[in-house]
């Protein structure tokens, strides 16, 4: 038996029971008329904050930190005029069938800040639901509503025979930026689409990589069904989609009915009846310097950007292109299926991959031509490296080996690949000025932005006007090391050192415990027990389980690890290969008692969880630490890891409770797309 320093752990210990609450009653006799009151509660806790902090106001949102409080949301239609902040990614697996409220109604709509934070949602999951008008994580979201900075990482949605059903907003009237859907799938009859079902507000850097399909509802048809919306009215802006996406009628890669689309992209497959395009199945508006590589089929106004453009001149193509393949029987084109009364302008397509040589509406050209940068900016199209057709470089070309693409889809001046211009990047520039070299934009760490062949004053122009340029995507996920993701531990009571693999866990990761064998060693005197956690895991099949007693001396746990002990052989320069960013996934327990939770460095430097009630959050969330935050530590020198709870220099009496750990890492840079470090206070250990 292993033994606690407060008397022996009893074999079915899980935690230590919370205080009984004391209840006080008291009756009151007035004017003769008997009023009886019972069981009025007096607990001695502080009150517990909304959702996870903050006040819903413009200047202290309310946070989120957990699934459970997303779900929240949806219970109080009297917060959806308020401003909510994300705080961490989090995982709504839990949540299936219909069981998430989904925010705003037909009637309430949401008309808050959603303000995503880089943050990322995983595993939405909602089955249709008849009495819903809407299906979206944000069912309604009025003209005054902001959903900002949110990514959805598989979302699969199901509305049978629904209308407005996207995998974030439903119904949109207000304004969408920097959100995607990366996966899954969403699916309904009408108004369906990757991101936003029907959208009459705007959209503004937005992204859907998942499979969207129309439902069909016997005798009646799908309608309205795009790859990132299904039906929008008013403007979408450096938008792209890249799924495969089926419906009946008006079907597109990007949106299956547009108003107005600038500078975006669809790619993927584009299948339907009628209306059917690679980028919009039918435009009524305008659409300016957009391509589509999708291939796409139909029966009837089957185009390779547009099915059929509009029944006004109002509805005009400018500055557009498409190359996918085009199937279909009446009205098909490899641009413009049928463009009815408006107008196409200086636009192409591919015969040869097309497989059409026809087009109601502009210029057919060989593959070889549409690699040609000639050929776009003879027709007035606006080219980095050229001022005739305009200053704002909005596309670029690799010549001679690919079709042109926008250039914000490139990062100008990012020569070192770290998704932002910086001084690394300068230096990479003047290490080559005046020197001959190929062009940035074949992605082949090509430092000519000008397409000239060399490297010179109308370079450092160009660079100079995309200083401290940042991806506004963010989409490559950071390259890691392990820190220790528990896998490589047993029932083995083998020390080492180091302990081999199959050894007990709390060998490496010491507790207030100690061990018994092979032979007596005191624990570290703390209030901690560690041991291996085989059914709740975040990755692979083991976690750390790590309990904590912090009711008696010294009133904190700690559980630490020599870095030389560690299996995955880290080592202790945590500076090599960019390194900037500690990571570890922790999940908690409701019942679990509050207690300040900290990673310590060194054995002297501490940073704590910003949120209070951390310990409580029972579904598998992400804590990032920037690496600098350890101050005072030499991060080529790191010869120590420890997780403690408690305040070891405020110690104060408290409770227990049990914490599971997986997948500590370490990763480069301090901006990659899901490592945002949200806690600010830092103190020494």
């Amino acid at each position: 038996m292993r033994f606690s320093p407060y008397g022996p752990w009893p074999s079915s210990y899980r935690r230590w029971g919370a205080e009984d609450r004391k209840m006080i009653a008291t009756d009151y006799r007035i004017l003769g008329t008997i009023f009886l009151v019972v069981a009025f509660c007096l607990v001695s806790v502080p009150a517990q904050a909304k959702y996870g902090g903050g006040t819903g106001e413009p200047n202290e949102p309310y946070l989120i930190y957990t699934a459970e409080q997303m779900n929240e949301i949806g219970l109080h239609e009297e917060d959806w005029q308020k401003h909510f902040k994300l705080m961490s990614d989090i995982d709504l697996s839990s949540y299936t069938g219909t069981s998430f409220n989904l925010i705003g109604t037909s009637h309430n709509l949401f008309w808050g800040v959603f303000d995503g934070n880089d943050h990322t949602i995983l595993n939405f999951t909602y089955k249709y639901r008849a009495d819903r008008d809407a299906t979206a994580l944000f069912s309604h979201v009025g003209s005054w509503g902001l959903i900002k900075d949110l990514g959805l990482i598989g979302p699969n949605l199901d509305a049978g025979a629904g209308e407005n059903v996207g995998a974030l907003v439903g119904d949109n009237m207000g304004t969408i930026t920097g959100c995607y859907a990366h996966g899954g799938s969403v699916s309904g009859r009408n108004y369906v689409g990757g991101l936003v079902g029907f959208s009459a507000g705007t959209i503004i850097n937005c992204y859907s990589t998942g499979t969207v399909s129309g439902n069909k509802a016997a005798p009646f048809a799908s309608y309205y069904v795009g790859g990132l919306v299904g039906f929008s009215g008013r403007t979408i802006t450096n938008c792209y989609a890249t799924g495969i996406v089926t419906g009946d009628e008006f079907v597109g890669g990007l949106v299956g009915n547009a108003h107005t689309i600038t500078e975006s992209y669809a790619s993927g497959s584009v299948s339907g009846s009628e209306y059917v395009g690679g980028l919009a199945g039918y435009s009524g508006a305008t659409i300016t310097n957009c391509y589509s590589l999708a291939s796409v089929s139909g029966y009837k106004w089957v185009g390779g950007l547009v099915g059929l453009n509009g029944s006004t001149s109002a509805s005009t193509i400018t500055n557009c292109y498409a190359t996918g393949n085009v199937t279909g029987t009446t009205d098909v084109g490899g641009l413009v299926g049928l463009n009815r009364n408006g107008s196409v302008d200086n636009s192409f397509w591919d015969t040869q991959n097309s497989g059409q040589s026809t087009s109601d509406g502009g210029t057919g050209i060989t593959t070889a031509e549409m690699w040609m940068k000639s050929t776009f900016t003879d027709a007035s199209w606006d080219f980095v490296g050229e001022s005739v057709n305009g200053t704002e470089d909005i596309w670029c070309i690799c010549e001679g080996a690919d079709y042109p693409k926008l250039t914000w889809q490139f990062v100008i001046g990012d020569f070192d690949g770290d998704d932002e211009t910086d001084f690394v990047d300068f230096s990479i520039l003047a290490a080559h000025w005046l020197q001959t070299n190929s062009s940035f934009w074949c992605g082949s760490g090509g430092i000519d932005l000008t397409d000239d062949g060399k490297v010179d004053f109308d370079d450092l122009k160009e660079f100079a006007e995309n200083w401290l340029a940042e991806d506004i995507w963010r989409l490559t996920e950071a390259d890691y090391v392990i820190v220790d993701d528990f896998e490589s531990y047993g029932d083995a009571n083998n020390l080492g050192p180091p302990p081999p693999p199959g050894s007990r866990i709390w060998y490496t990761w010491r507790d207030g415990l100690g061990w018994t064998k092979p032979y007596k060693q005191p624990g570290n005197g703390t209030g901690s027990m560690v041991d291996l956690e085989l059914t709740q895991v975040h990755g692979g099949a083991q976690a750390l389980n790590y309990q904590y007693n912090n009711s008696g001396p010294p009133y904190y746990s700690l559980a630490d690890a020599k870095v030389s002990e560690l299996r995955s052989g880290i080592g202790g320069d945590w500076t090599k290969e960019g390194i900037a960013v500690l990571s570890l996934w922790f999940r908690g327990d409701a019942s679990n008692a509050t207690a300040p939770m900290s990673v310590v460095l060194n054995g002297s430097s501490a940073v704590y969880h910003d949120n209070p009630n951390a310990v409580r959050i029972n579904t598998w969330t992400e804590w990032t630490i920037d690496l600098q935050a350890f101050t005072g530590v030499d991060l080529a020198n790191v010869n120590s890891i420890a997780i403690c709870f408690g305040d070891k220099n405020n110690r104060q009496p408290g409770g227990s409770g049990m914490v599971i750990f997986d997948d500590i890492r370490l990763y480069a840079g301090e901006e990659s797309e899901h490592l945002h470090s949200f806690y600010e206070h830092k103190t020494s250990f």
